[in-house]
């Protein structure tokens, strides 16, 4: 079985969200309440959401195809995340990859500096991402108890940290033909914190490697958003809750001359929280940001 669409407003909305999580790693929402100005039991302004979405990719396209954006090159955060710009030049080769993704993004915690025209838009969605986010994590709370330690059951939602937290704006410039045999917007990777919320792109591209060993777009339409287990969550679970790999194809055709804007929201504990014997989310995070550093 495939990927499940799931509606928000359906009465058995969580256990949906938790077996498709369960199944594949990944999971669709329609009908979020990713308005940033709403309750999570109300019903969410669709077109609000949507323009919201819109603008943003239209602004900041216009800002990573400007010159204005090496202005806010990235600086370290206390987390060893960054925050700000990061350049092609500079940006992540994917673990057991050896080409550089083609793409460039802005790192986004709370304080981080960002041209005004931009903020009113991506600080409302960023805090409309954390409401959603506590909702599916008292989700896994409820429905995944047994399969986590006992240190931290029911305590995931709690535990979700802003600071550590990150939005990231990923810009993938169209592709001119010259790039490095073999590199693609973006290797099969897994994600390293707890769950991944991002909006469908206006651009096809992601792609998920199921259980079969074969890829296959992940479903939705602009609105949606998908939402992937990642590797602190899988830790934590031992498997049961899998970090499934995932990549960004490069197009074909007219397409390939398209930028792509992508605005994943990574959700992260607090750094102290145990995830196994092994790790803490802390020592996880810096394990992994060290391994991207090679």
């Amino acid at each position: 079985m495939g990927i499940s669409v799931v509606d928000m407003r359906s009465a058995n909305a969580d256990e949906l969200f938790v077996d498709t999580l369960r199944r594949t790693g990944f999971a669709v929402l329609r009908n979020s309440s990713l308005t940033g100005n709403e309750g999570v039991d109300s019903e969410p302004d669709a077109n609000e959401h949507a323009s919201r979405l819109a603008r943003m990719a239209e602004r900041w396209k216009a800002f990573f195809l400007g010159d204005e954006k090496w202005q806010y090159e990235a600086t370290e955060t206390e987390s060893g995340n960054t925050s700000g710009y990061i350049s092609p030049d500079v940006s992540e080769t994917a673990v057991g990859h050896d080409k550089k993704d083609l793409k460039e993004f802005f790192h986004i915690v709370p304080d981080t500096r960002m041209p005004e025209s931009l903020r009113a838009d991506t600080t409302g969605h960023l805090a409309a991402a954390q409401q959603l986010g506590r909702q599916l994590l008292a989700w896994l709370d409820q429905h995944c108890a047994s399969e986590l330690p006992a240190e931290i059951r029911g305590q995931l939602s709690e535990s979700l940290s802003p600071r550590d937290s990150l939005l990231r704006i990923l810009h993938y410039p169209p592709l001119e033909g010259v790039e490095p045999e073999g590199a693609v917007r973006a290797a099969a990777h897994e994600d390293i914190n707890l769950l991944t919320l991002l909006p469908v792109s206006a651009e096809p591209g992601l792609q998920v490697l199921l259980r079969n060993g074969e890829w296959a777009d992940v479903p939705g339409q602009f609105g949606d958003i998908i939402i992937n287990s990642g590797d602190m969550l899988q830790e934590a679970s031992k498997g049961a809750l899998p970090s499934t790999s995932h990549r960004v194809v490069n197009p074909e055709g007219p397409a390939s001359r398209e930028s792509r804007i992508a605005m994943p929201y990574f959700l992260a504990p607090r750094l102290d929280l145990p995830l196994s014997e092994r790790y803490s989310a802390g020592s996880y995070l810096k394990e992994r940001l060290e391994q991207l550093a090679r």
